[in-house]
């Protein structure tokens, strides 16, 4: 399967300098600036993000894990694309839930106030353009669970899932829907977090604090500190993901 529809999609490889940039990056050379002027992120992450999800998301459909597949917290829908395209060429028989408030983050308990990195209402996508998006590329809407994690996660899980993000921004969203996914994933199933950094595998120390999401560690460090899995991080230029596979 090829995998260019994930540069095509939204513009995401927009590294790529238009005439203007290299108009002004000819400006810097000259005046021996090191620097270089590229188009602006059109979406929430980036082309390496995406790459990681088409890897492990066919990887799980190609050798046939069982189960379903879920995104939980699924904001527009970008990853969720790349998700759905996968499974058209490789496994339509999976059923795809995907999870979100389309209200943004919750309210904030102590622990993620103390981050300082988000407030009540971040990271808002509208429920109309997540369809919008799929429209726009043609494909099949995936079941829409829209609410709050605790009224919908417990309930409408697939009972076996394959292929899981857990892409809940801060640390009480994670620590809740964990648990709920693990305990659903079979063996060999693969979980993604959207956002993961670990400074002592990978420092960025002049990366934004959003795209670190400390308290996304700290409940995944929690959770795998009695677990056989271990949760490896994978390089996503401004951000880094991480992921585990169930043994």
């Amino acid at each position: 399967m090829n995998n260019t529809f994930i540069a095509n999609y939204f513009d995401w490889d927009h590294r790529t300098p238009r005439k203007r940039h290299r108009l002004a990056n000819r400006l810097l050379n000259k005046f021996r600036l090191n620097g270089q002027v590229i188009p602006k992120t059109p979406g929430m992450a980036n082309v390496e993000a995406r790459m990681n999800i088409f890897h492990l998301a066919s990887q799980t459909a190609a050798y046939k894990v069982s189960g379903d597949v879920v995104e939980v917290g699924c904001n527009a829908g970008e990853s969720s694309i790349v998700i759905q395209k996968v499974l058209k060429e490789y496994a339509p028989e999976k059923q795809f839930h995907v999870f979100d408030s389309f209200e943004g983050l919750p309210k904030l308990q102590e622990d993620d106030i103390k981050d300082g990195v988000y407030a009540q209402g971040s990271m808002t996508a509208k429920l109309d353009r997540f369809k919008k998006n799929f429209s726009d590329v043609g494909l099949e809407l995936p079941h829409i669970h829209k609410g709050w994690f605790e009224d919908t996660v417990p309930s409408c899980l697939p009972d076996q899932i394959s292929f899981a993000i857990v892409d809940g921004d801060i640390y009480s969203s994670t620590k809740y829907v964990l648990p709920y996914v693990y305990e659903r994933l079979t063996p060999g199933a693969i979980c993604l977090f959207g956002i993961y950094y670990d400074e002592k595998v990978f420092s960025r120390p002049y990366t934004a604090e959003p795209f670190k999401s400390p308290g996304v560690q700290r409940a995944c460090d929690e959770f795998f500190e009695d677990k056989p899995e271990k949760v490896s991080v994978l390089y996503a230029c401004e951000y880094s993901n991480g992921y585990f596979r169930k043994l």
